[in-house]
């Protein structure tokens, strides 16, 4: 929390409350290229790409923070790493200057953070998951939405996309146990407490999986940037005992 409350604070001055109902303003998280330019020891320039297509407003001067990126295995420090102030912008590619915390260092794939107007869309689960480019894939590895469709979302596009998630995580759940019947295991804690793993997942339901996704929307640290199969990462939530989110 203190660092969402953090991020809140140092690009505030770049809020403007916005009561028209054709825009609206949230933050997004962009990976930063493999272009990193020391300017001096505690300031670099990084550089990230937001094609024309997005209708996302960046402007010089826009103020941003930038974290690690969590990877499993490999970065699991997912600290403030700077904030920064964008100072060029070349067609698609965004250059931004990072004041950097102690010896923090920025690496490519690290996430920036930017509040940014945006037109008025669907402000559903599926908005407030990929803002932080979080991306499900199904088990196919193709995803189930892709990231310009974000910007012309509707209640009806986001039910058919959970629906086919939900059908994805009961399929996957089937062919796995068929496949590896040993990981069928009794989960221990939550909503699934006492039933088997593989067999609980053939019977999620939408609410369940609205639940997790709302989850991952509250916590994102471990989530964000990254791309994940929507069956894998329900499995887990359910073997960690369905962490949900007050009031859920």
């Amino acid at each position: 929390m203190r660092k969402i409350a953090f991020l809140i604070l140092v690009i505030s001055c770049s809020f403007r409350t916005n009561a028209q109902t054709d825009s609206v303003e949230k933050i997004f998280a962009f990976k930063i290229t493999d272009y990193i330019n020391p300017l001096n020891d505690s300031t670099s320039l990084v550089q990230i790409v937001k094609p024309a297509s997005v209708p996302l407003n960046i402007k010089e001067k826009q103020m941003a923070v930038l974290y690690h990126c969590y990877k499993n295995g490999e970065i699991l420090d997912t600290a403030i790493i700077g904030w920064s102030k964008c100072q060029l912008i070349k067609g698609d590619y965004y250059y931004f200057s990072v004041h950097l915390n102690g010896s923090q260092v920025a690496s490519g794939g690290d996430l920036l953070y930017a509040n940014l107007k945006m037109p008025y869309v669907y402000d559903g689960l599926l908005l407030n998951i990929m803002n932080r480019a979080i991306q499900f894939n199904n088990v196919y590895e193709l995803p189930f939405m892709s990231n310009d469709a974000i910007f012309t979302n509707s209640k009806k596009n986001e039910s058919d996309v959970l629906d086919s998630m939900i059908s994805d995580i009961r399929f996957t759940g089937k062919a796995m146990l068929q496949q590896m019947p040993a990981q069928n295991k009794v989960v221990e804690s939550g909503i699934y407490k006492g039933q088997k793993l593989l067999e609980a997942m053939q019977k999620a339901t939408r609410a369940d999986l609205e639940s997790f996704l709302k989850y991952v929307a509250a916590r994102p640290t471990k989530y964000a940037g990254n791309t994940w199969k929507i069956s894998e990462t329900y499995a887990t939530w359910m073997a960690a005992g369905t962490p949900t989110v007050v009031g859920d």
